[in-house]
């Protein structure tokens, strides 16, 4: 049983999905629980597997009204326990560390064998009653394996929460197959739909929307370059959605480039958006293992990020892209003139590069049957499902505070 989920589609619902998928495919019985919008049953046949949401689980509950003893959240969780005898219980959590330790010991009284799979550091302060060690020692106590997504999660539960190592492994996220570069047709008319001529060198980012991802960053850096170079011919592709849709509108707007950026709202399928672009840009200073970032050097992007753990395991500096710190305009805009000044031919083996090692080592056959080993789903000489279509709608473009803002891993 399956049990998490995030208020923004992301990372966390496509990786959830798809091993749930493929554990239902070898026979096991697969329940999921949604704590959030529900953005698995799109993902999903219901006829192999049922989702079920249970709001009252949700997460971002205890951030926006925290209590000590939430009573009735614990009897919904019993209830949960009680209704679905027999599951081993998987949580799948949008931060680390985020289940609270009451529901981990119920799970561990109902004789449910118990794994974690962690997307994300955590954003928000530390505010649990017991201190990380304690949790740390809860974990040991009754999960049989945590998952982190990345070396740095894995570094956080050992290090930070005090967990025995054997029972962390690292397991990479992967990307969709459809996921690929494009021909050149299939570049000629993604761009001809945006309204692109062959000479205008495009900038983008596509995902959620929210404060982390440093959207303000990489505006102020692309109207940056625009003052300085007025006769370069370049543009600024952002595509997505989320809490912070409107603080990203004003940005535009005010940014003296705006007749140069394209916002384009959520892409249920953003491979086209990929096809249009000449550079991805990840301007985040925190993330687990990105699924935009995948996407985009799977689709032959060269990207540019932040050194963070996932992204110095992925992109090695001027091989595969570029991986520096730009968590100012300043930074990040020297990071775009040193690819306004590359030559095509440079920008091209970039690309290749950053196609070929996602193809290699970090593909749905490479990486997949690493998860399922470590939440002990024996392949048994079984070969993996055909993966299910990539589609997610967002649905909950509600503002909300930063409170209550999605802490997922897009």
């Amino acid at each position: 049983m399956f049990v998490g989920g995030s208020g923004d589609p992301g990372g966390l619902h496509i990786h959830t999905a798809d091993v749930a998928h493929t554990a239902a495919s070898l026979g096991f019985p697969v329940k999921i629980i949604s704590v959030n919008t529900d953005y698995f049953s799109e993902l999903l046949s219901p006829e192999t597997i049922d989702v079920e949401l249970v709001e009252g689980l949700s997460y971002q509950r205890l951030i926006v009204k925290p209590r000590r003893f939430p009573i009735s959240r614990y009897i919904l969780w019993w209830s949960v326990l009680v209704r679905h005898p027999g599951h081993d219980i998987i949580f799948c959590r949008g931060a680390f560390a985020e289940t609270p330790v009451v529901e981990l010991l119920m799970a561990k009284a109902a004789g449910r064998r118990i794994y974690t799979i962690e997307h994300r550091p955590r954003e928000a302060a530390w505010r649990s009653m017991f201190s990380k060690c304690r949790y740390g020692a809860v974990m040991n106590a009754c999960v049989q394996r945590t998952i982190g997504v990345s070396s740095e999660l894995s570094e956080i539960a050992t290090k930070e929460f005090g967990m025995a190592p054997d029972k962390v492994r690292v397991c990479a996220n992967w990307v969709d197959p459809i996921f690929a570069p494009p021909t050149v047709n299939e570049r000629r008319q993604a761009r001809e739909r945006l309204g692109l001529s062959d000479d205008v060198r495009t900038i983008g980012y596509v995902g959620r929307f929210g404060p982390e991802k440093n959207i303000d960053v990489l505006i102020d850096a692309f109207s940056a370059l625009r003052a300085s170079r007025p006769a370069a011919n370049v543009a600024l592709i952002i595509a997505g959605d989320g809490w912070f849709r409107s603080e990203v509108e004003n940005k535009v707007r005010s940014s003296g480039a705006a007749d140069r950026i394209k916002l384009l709202g959520w892409q249920n399928d953003p491979r086209a958006i990929y096809h249009a672009l000449d550079l991805f840009v990840l301007a985040s200073s925190v993330e687990g293992f990105s699924l935009s970032l995948l996407e985009a050097m799977a689709t032959g992007l060269p990207c540019v990020a932040h050194p963070m753990a996932s992204a110095l395991e992925l992109i090695k500096d001027g091989s595969n892209g570029f991986v520096s710190d730009i968590s100012t305009a300043s930074l990040l805009g020297e990071k775009l003139k040193e690819f306004l000044d590359a030559e095509a031919a440079t920008v091209s083996r970039l690309g290749q590069a950053a196609a070929q090692i996602v193809a290699t080592s970090f593909s749905r056959s490479a990486r997949l049957p690493a998860v399922l080993r470590a939440l002990d789903i024996p392949l048994d000489g079984s070969g993996l499902p055909q993966p299910f279509p990539r589609v997610l709608t967002y649905r909950n473009a509600q503002a909300r505070s930063p409170a209550a803002g999605s802490k997922s891993s897009a």
